[in-house]
């Protein structure tokens, strides 16, 4: 397995990461074994990070996550757990600093773990007023980054011109997107200036 840094934050992280959407039922039913031996294989094969959310399965993703971890000795320390808050479900978003809070109390819970590796604002592109993520919602996982809830921060976010605002006016520690690097879509890369510009 591949291993780069994670812009940078010092942690190395495999080049194929596990998504925990899938766990969490969002694709169809999955039972606690099939979770278990998908998380083992992948990180038998030298995966480090399981990608999840409070949002998939409404939290089952981090229950099923935090169950396998904690039944084998030194499985968590093995892995670097991203999680997201924020959004609550399909419709259901809170973004404000309590909901971050509540959010990121019940995920560390179902996840069994005082803290995660990496925090990120789920899907800001659903907020009402951008301006309060840079501000309020970005100041909430600052303060779960000193109080030592979460080792780094970000956003997740589809639209590239909003992500790229957010890496412009926020100090993020990681960013994320999705499908806009693929064979038949490369326009992630015209984000890259902005992602290079951080200090």
């Amino acid at each position: 397995m591949e291993y780069r840094p994670l812009g940078k934050t010092g942690i190395q992280v495999s080049a194929l990461s596990l998504g925990g959407a899938s766990i969490g039922q969002q694709y169809g039913p999955i039972t606690l074994g099939e979770a278990e031996d998908t998380i083992l294989t992948a990180m038998d094969a030298g995966v480090n990070l399981i990608d999840t959310s409070a949002y998939y399965g409404q939290g089952r993703s981090e229950e099923m996550i935090g169950e396998i971890l904690f039944r084998g000795m030194g499985r968590r320390n093995r892995i670097t757990i991203c999680t997201k808050a924020g959004r609550i479900d399909r419709n259901v978003f809170d973004f404000s600093p309590h909901g971050m809070r509540v959010s990121l109390e019940n995920s560390l819970r179902r996840l069994r773990t005082d803290y995660v590796d990496i925090l990120l604002a789920h899907d800001i592109e659903f907020a009402d007023d951008y301006e309060r993520i840079f501000d309020e919602t970005i100041g909430a996982l600052y303060q779960f980054k000193r109080e030592g809830k979460c080792r780094f921060i970000g956003v997740s976010c589809y639209p590239l011109e909003l992500l790229r605002q957010a890496m412009e006016q926020c100090q993020l520690d990681t960013v994320i997107s999705y499908c806009h690097f693929n064979l038949q879509n490369t326009r992630l890369i015209t984000v890259v200036p902005a992602v290079e510009n951080i200090k």
